[in-house]
């Protein structure tokens, strides 16, 4: 039977899948005509024409001290590394030495990097001119600012708190509760305090309390700020430090920057998430009975936990009972033990239940894979032990070949798509 080929990232090789044409078969995958073809001059442009700011040169004065908050090592996507010495170059035109400039990384509850992993970050020449700390959001002397008006404790690391001029670095895409990553959230979780982050992010079960993932109306979701309870109350801390500058950056999946959003905390960020938008948000006509997702391959799957987003993603475009094939090599495994213990509980009602007693942002990627799993097939095509993957509700896999079958097993299938990264696009049902 005739049929088509399509590529799926595993691992550092792929897997070839073949769907008939009788299959009404779609590529969901990133524009690939945004990519920046100077970005040392677009990023200067960029800090000389800001958005709803003055231009950075004019906001810092000799003598200040100036921090950064750059993304810690999980996030070398967002390749600090390639600007961070230009914004240093900048700093210096405008009189701020390199001795009184302090990059801060913003690790939220992750652990501290080594210097290897300091290096991989912001640069071999930029470690060598300034200070890299680690934030510890358990930290004995982070400053206390106060409530959100949500309730949330507002902890901050002290020196970003005690910087003369703070200016905040990071990545935009689709994020699974906060809407949109970068922006404010480089500050809440970025610098903030382990119990400002648990309690902030806790916010996202008041989607679920009472419905499960499939009501579409929850504003707690990848592509939503306003009303968003979670993004809301990032910003509003946030606001309490007043940062002076944002650089973002929008990155496609061969890690070529897009844009570089630059100026006003708020509005240069809305800036950068409408490039977000354009790059990766793919208007798709109706949901399918066949989703297969990869990762995009080495490093992006190396673990379970970080391959539940591209699940989480085909899990807005996916008919309820449809099957979702996703492709993630795991050759490091489940990436924390914690986080298998979550399925444990036995099924989202459960889950939930016990991220209410005690919030974990393990639990709640927990919860979304098992209720996608739960009103869904899900079909793992990994390294993982079998009775692993049955323990996380989901159908173990050993090629394409086979998933396939399977697949084919589980109900018939008209509509299909491919989302070859799947971690980056998010399909949006007009």
């Amino acid at each position: 039977m005739a049929g088509k080929d399509y590529q799926l990232a595993y691992g550092k090789e792929s897997f070839t899948v073949t769907l008939e044409e009788e299959i009404e078969t779609e590529v969901i995958e990133p524009k690939s005509d945004l990519a920046l073809e100077n970005f040392q001059a677009e990023f200067k442009k960029a800090l000389g024409n800001p958005v709803a700011s003055a231009p950075l040169t004019e906001l810092v004065h000799e003598g200040e001290e100036v921090v950064i908050v750059a993304s810690d090592f999980t996030r070398l996507a967002y390749r600090t590394s390639g600007y961070l010495n230009l914004l240093l170059d900048e700093l210096n035109q405008a009189g701020i030495k390199d001795e009184n400039i302090t990059v801060v990384i913003a690790s939220g509850t992750h652990r501290s990097q080594n210097e290897e992993e300091d290096i991989a970050v912001v640069g071999e020449e930029v470690y060598q001119r300034v200070d890299i700390e680690q934030h510890d959001c358990q930290a004995e002397d982070l400053k206390n600012l106060g409530n959100t008006s949500r309730g949330t404790e507002v902890k901050i690391n002290r020196t970003v708190y005690e910087a003369d001029r703070l200016i905040l670095t990071g990545g935009i895409n689709y994020h699974m509760i906060a809407g949109f990553g970068g922006g404010r959230k480089s500050i809440l979780p970025g610098v903030a305090g382990y119990n400002s982050i648990q309690e902030n992010h806790s916010l996202a079960l008041e989607a679920t309390a009472d419905s499960n993932f499939a009501v579409e109306a929850t504003k707690i979701r990848p592509g939503v700020l306003k009303g968003n309870i979670v993004a809301e109350d990032m910003l509003e801390a946030a606001q309490k430090l007043e940062p002076d500058f944002i650089i973002n950056v929008v990155v496609n999946g061969n890690k070529e920057y897009l844009t570089f959003a630059a100026g006003d905390l708020k509005e240069a960020f809305i800036a950068g998430t409408k490039v977000a938008e354009e790059a990766f948000g793919i208007p798709v006509a109706d949901k399918f009975d066949l989703i297969l997702t990869s990762c995009g391959g080495y490093p992006k799957d190396i673990q379970l936990y970080q391959s539940i987003k591209p699940l989480i993603n085909a899990g807005y475009a996916i008919k309820e009972g449809g099957t979702i094939v996703l492709f993630s090599n795991c050759s490091q495994g489940v990436g924390n033990d914690k986080f298998l213990d979550w399925f444990d509980y036995g099924s989202p009602e459960k889950i939930r239940e016990a991220l209410h007693n005690e919030f974990s942002m393990l639990g709640y990627v927990a919860l979304m894979a098992a209720e996608i799993s739960t009103r869904n097939n899900v079909i793992l095509v990994s390294e993982l032990a079998d009775e692993v993957v049955a323990r996380v509700g989901m159908i173990p896999a050993a090629s394409a070949q086979k998933a396939l079958i399977k697949a084919k097993k589980l109900g018939e299938i008209k509509k299909a798509a491919i989302m070859p990264q799947g971690a980056l696009t998010f399909p949006i049902v007009k």
